[in-house]
């Protein structure tokens, strides 16, 4: 008589196979699954929450400069909050100068809230009549060379101003921003490579890292 513990040999070693083969499936399974969720919610962050913005111009310096990568917060967007004078923002042109680049970003500082009244002298920026202080950071003050321009600004739009503002392309040159154009605000500068002057040569801006924008 055979021992009872040598029964079909070869039936247990199918259940075995059987039982590797399906936790390999299950696994496969579970890292395909992994995968596509991971990637569904790395695809609505970027849509939603957060984006990226890679700063090509002096328009923002010294508070952003060219070869800064800055993370953008887009939920002021999705939540309806309104923005604040002072806030750094990034925004798509209005409709008018959208023809040929119509989601090419742009980054600038708002200055002038719905129903201000804006005043640019050789003095700087007035709001309601009152000076405003500068952006720590601004690497030009004076905002316009030579007499003075004054704009109420329209109800659900925006004054918008680089920080140096001997060389940036914003609301004295093109008008004010619609509301609705606004895509988010920065959050930080995650990375910044690059060269201070032509004299030297690029590198990493260690020193710019992780430094919020203000």
């Amino acid at each position: 008589m055979e021992s009872a513990g040598n029964d079909h040999p070869i039936a247990q070693a199918d259940v075995a196979a059987t039982s590797a083969s399906g936790l390999t499936s299950i696994r496969i399974r579970d890292v395909i699954v992994t995968g596509i969720v991971a990637a569904s919610i790395a695809v609505l962050l970027r849509i939603f929450v957060l984006g990226t913005f890679t700063i090509p111009s002096h328009s923002m310096e010294n508070t952003l400069i060219p070869g800064d990568q800055i993370l953008v917060s887009k939920l002021p967007k999705w939540f309806g909050i309104t923005p604040s004078r002072g806030d750094v923002v990034v925004f798509t042109m209005p409709d008018s100068l959208r023809a040929d680049k119509p989601d090419e970003l742009y980054v600038k500082r708002i200055i002038g809230l719905p129903t201000d009244t804006v005043g640019i002298t050789p003095l700087g920026i007035t709001i309601n009549n009152k000076l405003i202080p500068d952006p720590p950071a601004s690497k030009v003050k004076q905002a316009i060379e030579n007499g003075r321009v004054q704009i109420v600004v329209p109800d659900g739009h925006y004054f918008m101003i680089g920080d140096n503002r001997s060389n940036s392309w914003d609301s004295r040159y093109w008008g004010v921003l619609p509301a609705d154009h606004i895509e988010g605000r920065p959050l930080l500068i995650y990375w910044s490579y690059g060269s201070v002057d032509s004299t030297e040569s690029k590198h990493i801006r260690w020193d710019r890292l992780f430094s919020t924008v203000r």
